[in-house]
């Protein structure tokens, strides 16, 4: 009586943990599913494990669940009382209703109510098939990972959050395999269980679990290596929208180039090495085509603002924002279209645009486009550009202060406008890179610096594209971390306006690579690969200044070193931007490696995706061979327990494995041991079928080894040759 006490104590702590297990499968599938009435759920699944509990006789237990399940069905999609004729009018309408929509065909026609009929038995099968695990099998392993996985996937591939889950789902299933271990050593050696014994068993295994898993909970952990994998396999469904321009789409992905609407920025770009022009110039330049002020929490779009367009014919001289240098670094570039393009291409302090063809242009001041009036097809194909570098003072930037936003002319406040939608852990980012610097100058140099570490990596393929209220910005910086220029600058001009710095975001082309073209000689030839956004800021005092936050971009504004250096201030970008000869000598940094994961993984990506079939199939036939291979595994296996039994150590360990594996391939030949069998009778049972006694004398020396304790007065090599040989036999 005893004994069965304490092994009801044991089945009862095996069904509750178990129930535990698969309410967590439960949750996230409520949860994604906008489904309510969970608890409901719960005590169906409670009512059914207390039934396996109890060993309630299935004639009994079946019309139970059946009018719980018809109940439940009733009190969730009607107001009528379960034992009303109504009641049972509307379930009988509702089973032949859904019944001729199966026999038909017509799946769009069953309805909510034989949906959750459906999921009903499909938990009562999950626990029959848990109870047979628990009661025959007597290990739950294989539900046990696949509930752990089931949850880490939906934890990293959907917005269930998972990290109590995962606690609750380790600690329930350690619990469950070591109390059926428990139960599986009573059950094969009959030993008559003592209350300390199980006691001090299952207390300190369920301490002891538990213990481990809160300390694992609550201490701190490291942040993730990779950046969030989500945003990728959304944008891999090539569901992206098409830029205007030269941003056309193959096979779903945009091609790198430039193209004027940035409404929905992020998705993966196909390189294009197409030449868009090329440039005659002397020094290598940032061709700026135009700005923009407006950011949409996705994109960016220009404010409507009416403004009186700029005109002025070839050879004149015109302002813009970046007045130009000095008169005796005036430099000229020739540019020369590769394709059509109908904006002019301007480096920074240009004076004036010639042309051998008669021409008019204007220039919009919100947009700083210049564009060709009264020119053929309003594009020049061949044009000159006059042009200073600007300058800067360093000292000069390095007194701006926050004091000096006040100055901020009131033209320029577009430039401040920020989302209502934005969220704040932005905003207080921006500050906490920040809070340490006082000027304007270096509160921006701060940010730009911000992106060469904190594991941020360039990678054109991998872009996300924010879905849903998802701010474009916020998943850049908190949850990828992996883009290319629009994101990166887009962010510092987002930053930059949180701190109430004046900024916008700039098109054009990065500088391209110097190349020798017949006809052209050396020029610099820019490609659809060059086009590239950065970011203008505006400073009280000095002006507009370019900053450069793009990984593996180095342009910045001309600096006038006018002060003396101090070792608390922050370094210049070309301080800060070591060459790649330099990095390798000094060791991959850490974003460097996670950039290497992140390419690894889109490579094996793509490797996939050009072999999916070749893989489906390949899988298929796997899974027949192994399904082949399990159902003649009585034939192979034994085959392959000798050799590796033989290379296997004489001692106790080895033999206590050796025989438990010789039980399993006697139940496999269907020598299975009887309810209540001693091992020695079933030795001697197996020993009469088989005409030997090699059987009974391994299980005398298993027997004096776990209940004698002798272990070492064994000859090892002996009974090796009688488990050979009994597996030999068996096996045929």
């Amino acid at each position: 009586m005893k004994d069965n006490f304490l092994q009801g104590i044991i089945s009862f702590l095996i069904y509750t943990f178990t129930c535990f297990l698969i309410v967590e499968w439960l949750k996230p599938v409520m949860e994604l599913t906008n489904t309510d009435h969970l608890s409901l759920f719960v005590i169906y699944l409670s009512v059914s494990f207390f039934f396996y509990f109890i060993k309630l006789n299935w004639k009994v237990t079946i019309p139970i669940k059946l009018v719980f399940i018809s109940w439940t069905i009733v009190h969730i999609y009607t107001d009528y009382s379960f034992l009303s004729r109504d009641s049972l009018n509307y379930l009988s309408e509702s089973l032949q209703h859904n019944f001729v929509s199966i026999f038909s065909q017509e799946w769009g026609a069953i309805t909510d109510p034989f949906r959750t009929f459906l999921f009903f038995a499909l938990l009562w099968m999950t626990t029959y098939l848990l109870n047979y695990w628990i009661t025959i099998r007597k290990t739950i392993l294989l539900f046990f990972i696949l509930t752990v996985l089931f949850i880490t996937i939906l934890d990293t591939f959907s917005p269930y959050n998972a990290k109590n889950s995962i606690v609750i789902t380790l600690i329930s299933g350690f619990i469950i395999m070591g109390l059926l271990y428990i139960q599986k050593l009573i059950k094969e050696n009959q030993v008559s269980i003592r209350g300390t014994f199980v006691t001090a068993s299952i207390t300190s295994l369920i301490v002891l679990v538990m213990i481990s898993g809160i300390t694992a909970y609550a201490m701190p952990k490291a942040g993730p290596i990779w950046p969030d994998p989500v945003p990728f396999f959304t944008t891999s469904t090539l569901e992206v929208d098409e830029r205007e321009g030269n941003g056309a789409s193959v096979n779903g992905v945009k091609r790198v180039g430039y193209g004027e609407n940035d409404e929905q920025l992020g998705g993966a770009f196909q390189s294009d090495d197409t030449p868009v022009f090329w440039a005659k110039t002397d020094t290598p330049q940032y061709w700026k085509v135009e700005t923009k002020d407006t950011y949409t929490s996705k994109g960016w779009v220009q404010s409507e603002e009416e403004t009186p367009l700029l005109s002025f014919g070839s050879g004149e001289l015109f302002e813009t924002d970046f007045p130009p240098g000095a008169e005796e670094y005036t430099e000229e570039a020739n540019i020369m279209l590769a394709q059509e393009f109908p904006l002019i291409l301007q480096p920074y302090g240009m004076k004036s645009i010639q042309t051998n063809e008669e021409a008019l242009f204007t220039s919009n001041p919100l947009t700083q486009k210049i564009s060709v009036l009264n020119s053929s097809n309003s594009v020049l194909w061949d044009y000159n550009v006059t042009f200073s570098e600007p300058s800067y003072s360093l000292k000069a930037m390095r007194e701006t202060s926050v004091e000096d936003l006040s100055l901020v002319p009131a033209e320029l406040q577009r430039y401040l406008q920020l989302p209502d939608t934005l969220p704040e852990r932005v905003k207080e980012l921006a500050v906490s890179i920040t809070e340490d610097r006082i000027s304007l100058y270096d509160k921006a140099l701060n940010i730009e610096r911000y992106f060469r570490g904190n594991n941020f990596s360039y990678n054109q393929t991998m872009a996300a594209v924010p879905r849903g209220d998802t701010d474009y910005v916020d998943q850049f910086l908190f949850e990828t971390k992996v883009g290319y220029c629009d994101n990166f600058s887009t962010s510092m001009v987002v930053l930059l306006r949180s701190l109430d710095i004046p900024a916008r975001w700039v098109k054009g082309f990065a500088p391209g690579e110097r190349a020798n073209v017949e006809g052209l000689g050396s020029v610099y030839e820019v490609t659809n690969n060059n086009a590239h956004s950065w970011v203008e800021a505006y400073f009280p005092n000095v002006g507009w200044i370019t900053f450069e936050p793009t990984i593996g971009f180095s342009s910045s504004a001309n600096v006038i070193y006018d002060i003396e250096s101090q070792t608390d201030e922050p370094q210049t970008p070309e301080q800060q931007e070591e060459k790649p000869e330099e990095q390798a000598a000094t060791g991959k940094k850490d974003d460097d490696v996670s950039f290497s994961l992140t390419t690894f993984l889109q490579d094996t990506l793509e490797w996939m995706a050009e072999r999916k079939a070749a893989i489906i199939w390949g899988l298929i036939i796997l899974g027949i061979i192994s399904l082949f291979a399990y159902s003649r595994r009585g034939k192979w296996l034994p085959k392959v327990l000798i050799p590796v039994g033989r290379m296997r150590k004489n001692d106790w360990n080895s033999f206590e494995k050796m025989y438990h594996q010789l039980l399993q391939q006697l139940s496999l030949h269907g020598m299975r041991r009887e309810q209540g069998q001693t091992l020695l009778d079933f030795a001697k049972k197996v020993d009469k079928d088989i005409g030997t006694n090699h059987m009974t004398d391994l299980t005398k020396v298993y027997q004096q080894g776990f209940y004698g304790n002798n272990k070492t007065e064994i000859n090892y090599a002996s009974i090796r040759e009688s488990w050979e040989y009994l597996i030999n036999r068996i096996s045929g």
